[in-house]
């Protein structure tokens, strides 16, 4: 993967995906990594956090990455358009499943992970969540902090963190190592890397900025005691078999 300025990005073709710089999005991990895993082509520009990206805001509408182009087309950032891209240009190796119900599954646990009120969404709240008696900071409203969200953040966190552990020790007992069929899919791809909001990788596989590390590590009592060890073995296999390590952010 090619790294280039944004302003390169924009005016290429080919394949483009911007990620926020020396951060662990979990969001654009995945991406990366099935654009890796599909052998694409493909230039790398950053998002700088804390920043305005007037560039990567003219161009794409947001302020937010990861931003994924593919020649003239507009750029998208929505987890589900990205992999129907990458599928679109890279049909094999699947991370979609051709089977229906597989592809249910698949999309259902992309979006409780990805999606609004989903688990990076409820975990991004719980980080932003003020002290006691202290002000919501001005990053918190970009990402749709509300009160009574915020307050449900850490149950639905647990909840789905729950579901995840039910699906993959019934997947054990039938032979797979995955969230969904026998073979990797996006499902597998995305918990890995959201993953590091419940235990964040080593700074030997995810070299991100050390001063961001505590704000990753400060998981809550209540989401810990619900990290059943098969959700971690889950992201060892897939990180070590399936993403680049270490990885480039």
């Amino acid at each position: 993967m090619q790294y280039v300025d944004i302003n390169e990005a924009i005016k290429s073709d080919g394949l483009r995906i911007v990620l926020v710089k020396d951060m662990p999005s979990a969001w654009g991990l995945a991406a990366k990594a099935m654009i890796d895993f599909k052998g694409l082509e493909c230039k790398l520009a950053h998002q700088i956090p804390f920043a305005d990206n007037p560039e990567l805001l003219a161009w794409s509408g947001t302020n937010s990455a990861p931003v994924v182009a593919w020649n003239d087309e507009a750029p998208i950032n929505r987890w589900d358009d990205i992999v129907l891209l990458l599928e679109r240009l890279a049909p094999e190796p699947r991370v979609v499943p051709e089977d229906p119900k597989q592809r249910i599954q698949v999309f259902g646990i992309g979006h409780e992970l990805c999606g609004e009120l989903g688990f990076g969404w409820n975990r991004r709240l719980d980080m932003l969540r003020p002290a006691d008696g202290g002000e919501v900071p001005g990053l918190a409203y970009k990402y749709g902090y509300r009160d009574a969200d915020v307050a449900a953040a850490n149950s639905r966190v647990v909840a789905l963190m729950q579901e995840l552990t039910a699906t993959l020790k019934a997947q054990k007992a039938q032979g797979s190592d995955f969230l969904v069929g026998n073979s990797v899919t996006a499902a597998d791809f995305y918990w890995a890397a959201f993953s590091n909001f419940v235990v964040l990788q080593p700074y030997e596989e995810i070299p991100m900025n050390p001063d961001a590390r505590p704000l990753f590590e400060n998981t809550p009592a209540e989401v810990m005691a619900a990290n059943d060890p098969i959700l971690m073995t889950h992201r060892d296999h897939i990180m070590q078999n399936y993403y680049k390590l270490p990885m480039e952010l």
